[in-house]
């Protein structure tokens, strides 16, 4: 009986050791906000995945809470602010206080381009191998050692800048993302590589603060 009651009390003692532990943690729990914009031209529907994205991945990698998209179109309205390609200290200010937020997190995407390049030393690999094949073959199979030759690099650039609740620049970064896969001349999205540098954005904006 004194054995059960022991280990009753070293479980209670255990779940208080918890709590106690837990509760501060989510009482400093931090709230971020993320806008995202365009400084070049990018799809609009795209456009708006990224946001979606950059919420997600917020939460996920800095463990804050993260303003839903919401909320952030009601501050800007409530507030008449609008994050363009400049913001007022005050409206900045303004932002933060309706929000409740901690840090503003602001995404501009100064890259967005696909390159497509030729690579002869592909094309000339291609064409070798074909090379035993007979002259009509090697004149069918011509067109695709060019073709094989071509290689696409879809590439990405966010400028990112992070502000404190009273409007000062707490930290600034340049990331840039490319996504070049396996037959990338049909497969090379820029989705993929804006979304490799949200995340490796995220990962420093974590470590910064």
């Amino acid at each position: 009986m004194c054995r059960k009651v022991q280990g009753v009390l070293c479980g209670v003692v255990i779940l208080l050791v918890i709590a106690i532990a837990v509760i501060p943690v989510f009482g400093q729990r931090q709230k971020i906000a993320v806008f995202l914009q365009a400084a070049v031209p990018v799809p609009t529907g795209q456009l708006e995945v990224l946001k979606s994205f950059a919420t997600q991945r917020c939460s996920i990698v800095t463990g804050a809470g993260v303003c839903s998209a919401g909320e952030l179109m009601y501050a800007q309205r409530l507030t008449e602010t609008y994050i363009g390609n400049s913001i007022s200290l005050e409206g900045m200010r303004k932002l933060a206080q309706t929000l409740d937020a901690d840090h503003i997190i602001i995404f501009r995407v100064v890259r967005w381009q696909d390159q497509i390049s030729f690579k002869p030393e592909r094309s000339l690999l291609l064409i070798g191998a074909t090379s035993f094949l007979n002259p009509s073959l090697q004149l069918l199979t011509s067109p695709l050692g060019l073709l094989f030759g071509l290689d696409k690099e879809a590439t990405v650039g966010f400028f990112v800048t992070v502000f404190s609740p009273t409007g000062d620049i707490e930290f600034t970064t340049t990331v840039t993302a490319t996504d070049r896969p396996l037959f990338s001349l049909l497969t090379a999205d820029p989705m993929e590589a804006a979304k490799k540098a949200i995340e490796n954005a995220f990962y420093q904006v974590a470590v910064a603060l």
